[in-house]
């Protein structure tokens, strides 16, 4: 199967191509769930995997780890249709949308305020679902490596959630 996987075309622009990866970039992330209002910059890292539904027209399940920084963490998993507007053969600009699924984790922890005060923050653990609004850009450096930049909006059940990512990525 890893065999056939990697045997596949990896630019995946024709339809019924196929192909796995992952990716890793700078993630500027703002969440208001539930007691959370939090606007973060970190470094996530995931995976993906895409199949083309024609040469426009391109599937996607992916996931991004956002590890723990500013004591939250969060894993988001979405499943996105992206319309492809072809610009020459490497670079691709489409809108996207789609469901996402996100996990939020906030460590305990105790810190001091400025009057000298010392509080106590609970551990919490949030989960929301709802519709994802994006768009992206991508550049095909050769038939493996791309940079790609997104952005998502999640306006979900009890909270939203906005994501703006610059990442490097790898085709299988």
């Amino acid at each position: 199967m890893c065999v056939a996987l990697l045997s596949m075309s990896a630019f995946a622009q024709e339809k019924g191509d196929f192909a796995v990866g992952v990716r890793s970039g700078v993630n500027i992330m703002r969440f208001k769930f539930a007691s959370l209002d939090e606007t973060s910059t970190n470094f996530g890292i995931g995976a993906f995997g895409q199949y083309s539904l024609s040469d426009h027209w391109r599937l996607e399940l992916d996931g991004i780890y956002n590890p723990t920084k500013d004591h939250v963490s969060n894993l988001a998993l979405g499943l996105n249709v992206h319309y492809l507007f072809k610009l020459g053969d490497a670079f691709r600009i489409y809108p996207s949308v789609g469901y996402s699924l996100a996990f939020v984790h906030s460590e305990a922890y105790t810190m001091t305020t400025s009057s000298g005060e010392v509080k106590k923050i609970e551990s919490e653990n949030d989960t929301d679902g709802g519709i994802q609004l994006g768009a992206g850009i991508q550049y095909n450096i050769n038939k493996n490596w791309f940079v790609a930049g997104e952005y998502k909006y999640q306006p979900g059940l009890f909270g939203d959630g906005q994501s703006i990512m610059g990442s490097i990525g790898y085709r299988f």
